[in-house]
């Protein structure tokens, strides 16, 4: 007789809510090693409120069977999609607006170029229809990303809110938080290039007026974890 082996059940206990470009596929793979790569979901809802889960659409009202719940997802959109434990502990990270816009313009710009190869077929797609820096920062959908993901909470709703400026001291502290028991290993991945254009003080301020919610919101949390004031 043959025995099938019954995927385990899980009890949410832990909601990673991620920014884009706030270290979030690095934090996933920590959290896979801490958890257990089973029991740590993928989970993304976007403005329409579509739901994937590890990236195929779910429409289940039942909440993913997972240890951890990470992934793209507002807060009020996760508690409008599912019926969550009282107990589950929420957790979140933010980053210097100025530079996360920046970081996810170029991101995404690198993503394209790999996508479309254009020096091997000698094709010029990418400099015909890519915007600059500043047309992408003054779309609404790119404005005060992280103000709209935390959009009707308050810093006390977590159990912990990193900042990336600081990712590898907040990390260990966040292991008490969480009472793991090993020190986290840093994985990074999906990081950025590096090697960018200066940018004229000008750009800088237009993008920062352009995410004057994301500002307050990072002073904010700047000062609810009493660090060092950083300036856009």
């Amino acid at each position: 007789m043959f025995w099938i082996k019954k995927r385990q059940q899980y009890t949410p206990e832990l909601l990673s809510l991620h920014i884009p470009k706030t270290a979030g596929t690095s934090f996933r793979n920590i959290l896979k090693e801490e958890y257990g790569e089973n029991a740590v979901v993928r989970l993304d809802i976007n403005s329409i409120g579509e739901t994937r889960c590890n990236e195929v659409l779910y429409e289940k009202e039942k909440t993913p069977s997972a240890k951890v719940l990470h992934g793209h997802f507002s807060y009020n959109a996760i508690y409008q999609r599912f019926d969550l434990p009282g107990e589950i502990k929420i957790i979140t990270w933010v980053r210097d607006p100025v530079e996360r816009v920046i970081s996810n313009y170029y991101y995404l710009e690198s993503q394209l170029i790999a996508i479309l190869k254009e020096e091997q077929r000698n094709l010029s797609i990418l400099c015909k229809i890519q915007r600059s820096l500043l047309e992408y920062a003054r779309h609404e959908i790119n404005r005060n990303r992280q103000f709209k993901f935390l959009e009707g909470s308050e810093c006390t709703d977590f159990a912990f809110i990193g900042i990336q400026e600081y990712f590898e001291q907040d990390l260990k502290e966040l292991r008490q938080v969480l009472n793991w028991q090993k020190p986290p290993r840093l994985i990074h991945q999906n990081k950025t290039p590096k090697v960018r254009p200066p940018l004229d003080r000008e750009i800088l301020e237009e993008i920062a007026q352009l995410n004057s919610l994301d500002l307050a919101l990072y002073q904010k949390v700047l000062a609810f974890r009493g660090k060092i004031q950083h300036h856009a």
